[in-house]
């Protein structure tokens, strides 16, 4: 179970990568997990909206708040799960 410091903490991390994945309009929760969090996402995109459901390690996420190479491989990889189009 996740404490509610470290919860917090996890959604600010999650908050901070959607928001540079380039979602503009996003809903999503963060899923307690002991070792590996569900983060579910649901989206507009160019074709609509969205829904998928991210398997991250909690550690990973935690570190992407101050580690930037972490943060640029989850950006990476979360970006690869949105149908959006860069030029709009």
């Amino acid at each position: 179970m996740l404490s509610s410091e470290i919860l917090l903490q996890t959604r600010g991390a999650t908050q901070a990568l959607l928001e540079q994945v380039g979602l503009s309009t996003f809903l999503f929760e963060v899923e307690p997990g002991e070792d590996v969090l569900q983060v579910r996402v649901e989206c507009a995109v160019n074709s609509g909206w969205q829904s998928t459901t991210l398997d991250v390690s909690k550690l990973e996420l935690l570190n992407s708040r101050t580690d930037k190479d972490v943060f640029q491989k989850l950006l990476t990889d979360w970006g690869r799960h949105f149908s959006i189009d860069p030029t709009g």
